[in-house]
């Protein structure tokens, strides 16, 4: 469905709530272990019916060996950053506030719960993420789940049945690392220039509905300085590559380019390659291209060079119709800058990048030795200092998400709405609004929040 735009606003109340609770920010973002605090909380109208089954489930949902926050994380982050549980077993609860479910006031909801949790000698000081659990009957959220953005709060409503949508908390916690909903441009032919319009969400993310058995892109391990060194070829100048997949193949060990990352304009644009590896991927396949606006990770987009779908689709494209085949190349004419895929196998892909004007070599550069390179300095295959971020300033804009700190925005699981992007393109400007992309959404108000449907939650959702 087409998403209707909308600024990412927060309501007066619940940014007020939020800052005089002082709720604790996620710490850095490379920081190797976080630890996660789950409240299961009872309201005055409304109380978890079982809690011994909804705490077995959650310590599964947050903290089990696979199909887990923890396991998805480990895994494709290869083990950089990982949850640990805060105190105990990381599930407390029920706890009792003084608030009715009915009209789900997240910020009063809260703002109470640190206290209740204060008081049971659970102070704010000893977890770094706050996730919110309560009964979805009679609290009446028009969402599935709700995060803070570059923050450390979630809100996750269960049904009776103690189910938990694996994708919404995977997503949410995405929210809290600094992540955009991830979208969509269509750039007709790979042509960059003004051409390209906001399509959609890229479904090769569980930020942009494509379920928690997607990996994460390459921008967002980039956000997250969880792509290192040898990993990431940063161009200076005309050169070619050769990818390995994002994740296996040894990823995380540094026997091979991830990602390559090149200027453009005052934007990025970070070629990888896809491919099936242990939980993840397994409908994502080939080399995909996202454009970084302002060199901001936490809110690229995937760049697709196919014509429009067909309305009758909803939209989308069938899987993987969007991968850039072998011939296929993206161009910026105005910045004099091509890239062409020469090979795009499931194990490697040849990727040549040409900058000024200059022609790319034929064949990649012989691999430089495993050392980091200078900030700025220009590389072929050479590797870039870890976690390197773009040397343009990001664009700032207000109401946008934040990489990191004490944020108060709140993000909502697929919704209807959310942070408007900009992107520059050629002389013109195009903006991204955020869409409804996990589950349909129903009718409601306008909000000034990210929008998020409300819907049964499921293990699994559908791309």
């Amino acid at each position: 469905m087409k998403p209707s735009p909308r600024l990412c606003l927060v309501p007066a109340a619940v940014a007020a709530a939020l800052t005089a609770a002082a709720a604790a920010p996620a710490p850095a973002a490379d920081e190797p272990e976080r630890r996660v605090q789950v409240a299961m909380v009872n309201f005055t109208d409304s109380r978890i019916p079982d809690a011994g089954k909804l705490e077995t489930a959650l310590k599964d949902n947050y903290f089990g060996a696979s199909s887990s926050l923890t396991s998805y994380y480990n895994e494709v982050t290869a083990g950089a950053t990982t949850f640990k549980a805060a105190e105990g077993d990381g599930v407390t609860g029920p706890v009792d506030i003084d608030l009715a479910a009915t009209g789900c006031d997240t910020g009063k909801i809260n703002d109470l719960t640190r206290k209740a949790l204060a008081a049971k000698g659970v102070p704010e000081d000893s977890y770094d993420h706050l996730s919110l659990v309560f009964p979805s009957e009679k609290a009446g959220c028009d969402w599935l789940a709700l995060g803070t953005v570059g923050g450390g709060t979630t809100w996750m409503p269960v049904g009776a049945d103690a189910k938990m949508s694996m994708t919404a908390l995977v997503h949410e916690f995405g929210h809290n690392f600094g992540y955009s909903h991830h979208m969509r441009l269509r750039c007709p032919d790979g042509d960059l220039g003004e051409g390209c319009k906001e399509d959609g969400t890229s479904h090769k993310t569980p930020m942009g509905g494509g379920g928690w058995e997607a990996g994460l892109t390459s921008p967002e391990l980039l956000h997250n300085k969880w792509l290192t060194g040898g990993e990431v070829a940063k161009p200076g100048k005309s050169a070619t590559y050769t990818l390995r997949p994002l994740y296996g193949n040894g990823n995380g060990n540094g026997s091979g380019v991830r990602a390559i990352d090149i200027p453009l304009g005052d934007d990025r644009l970070v070629v990888e390659l896809r491919h099936e590896s242990g939980t993840v991927d397994g409908e994502i396949q080939g080399v995909h291209a996202y454009r970084v606006p302002g060199g901001d990770y936490a809110k690229s987009a995937l760049v697709d060079p196919t014509p429009d779908a067909d309305e009758s689709t909803g939209g989308d494209a069938p899987a993987d119709a969007d991968a850039l085949k072998a011939g296929a190349t993206l161009t910026d004419k105005a910045r004099k800058v091509e890239v062409e895929v020469v090979k795009a196998g499931a194990e490697t892909a040849t990727v040549k990048v040409s900058l000024d004007g200059v022609a790319a070599p034929a064949a990649p550069a012989k691999a430089a030795p495993e050392k980091p390179a200078e900030a700025g300095e220009p590389v072929k295959d050479e590797p870039a200092k870890a976690g390197e971020p773009a040397p343009e300033k990001p664009v700032e804009a207000p109401n946008e998400a934040r990489p990191a700190g004490n944020s108060t925005e709140l993000a909502e699981t697929g919704g209807d709405s959310d942070t408007t992007l900009a992107y520059s393109i050629g002389g013109g400007l195009l903006l991204a609004a955020g869409g409804a992309f996990l589950l349909k959404s129903r009718t409601r108000r306008p909000a000034a929040t990210s929008a998020s449907p409300a819907s049964p939650a499921s293990g699994r959702h559908s791309r």
